[in-house]
């Protein structure tokens, strides 16, 4: 396509949407009305899935070790459980730094309950602390480490992961449905927008069919236009997430008495780089679409 030619295409797209300012200007607050809508349900998920993050990182499989358990066997179960898919990193911890833990978490006030025990007499048992990458193989890794000789017992957060899992994939599945249902009805208003103009130009197009224009000649301005409403709202819709999530930020660590996880949000950074990205090619997907189905039926000569 020669560069005249497009820069033709370019200006007609932009005439029509000036010809058509009111039905534009509703077709760019339908997008942006939708966008933010979608927009505040991907920070959820986004900040969802960020917390999540957090907490599968803090998750452990704590594997206790039986109190006579030789060095080969214990060397056997620690290369056991790092073979384990998903997991990111094993320690050991010994009888001596499992009662030191156990003051610390104890504190200065009830550390007095435990004072008569001493590194040689500690009842706590040696152990592995197992740390996954992904919370999911955590049961798999358990099923295992409690098959192994030389191994007394394992211990995770069974109900915590599960209940993780669950809420993880019922938020993703909320924000495909809502992002599903609002594109339909940013669509169907783009779509009525362009109609207008196609309408308004039916004769125009009918003679440019008999001279013999492609239907991609005829097509193509009126892509540009729907792109161009696309991307319109996506720019304004950007803008707003941008204040709003800054402004709730500020809000919730303001009131960090209050709330104290505000600490635990994902950073703005990185959900307005994830949501911008998204909403660009969104813009371009939905004006595109909307057009293309507006002047089909016109095309038929």
């Amino acid at each position: 396509m020669k560069l005249y030619t497009l820069k033709v295409f370019f200006r007609d797209a932009v005439n029509n949407i000036r010809r058509n300012s009111v039905m534009s200007v509703a077709s760019i607050l339908s997008v942006v009305s939708a966008l933010v809508i979608v927009g505040v349900v991907l920070s959820l998920a986004i900040n969802i899935n960020f917390l999540t993050d957090n907490i599968e990182a803090n998750l452990q499989l704590k594997v206790y070790l039986e109190d006579s358990i030789p060095s080969v066997v214990q060397e056997e179960v620690y290369k056991g459980l790092l073979s384990c898919e998903g997991v990111g990193d094993v320690e050991y911890q010994s009888k001596a730094e499992a009662l030191q833990s156990f003051r610390a978490t104890l504190g200065e006030k009830n550390a007095a309950i435990i004072s008569s025990y001493t590194e040689e007499n500690s009842p706590l048992p040696a152990a592995f602390i197992v740390t996954f990458e992904d919370a999911s193989y955590i049961d798999t890794a358990y099923q295992k480490a409690v098959a192994m000789e030389g191994v007394k017992d394992a211990v995770y957060g069974e109900e915590t992961v599960r209940r993780l899992l669950k809420f993880n994939v019922f938020i993703n599945t909320i924000t495909w449905v809502v992002f599903a249902i609002l594109s339909l009805i940013a669509v169907f208003i783009i779509f009525n927008t362009i109609k207008l103009t196609v309408f308004s130009r039916r004769n125009e197009i009918s003679i440019m069919k008999y001279v013999g224009a492609t239907d991609w000649f005829i097509r193509f301005p009126f892509l540009i236009e729907g792109t161009l409403l696309g991307l319109c709202g996506a720019f304004f819709s950007i803008l707003l997430l941008r204040n709003l999530y800054y402004y709730v930020v500020g809000l919730i660590a303001g009131s960090a008495a209050v709330l104290p996880f505000g600490s635990s949000l994902a950073p703005a950074s990185l959900v307005l780089k994830q949501i911008s990205l998204i909403f660009l090619i969104y813009g371009i997907l939905l004006g595109a679409v909307g057009s293309s189905f507006s002047i089909k039926k016109f095309l038929k000569v």
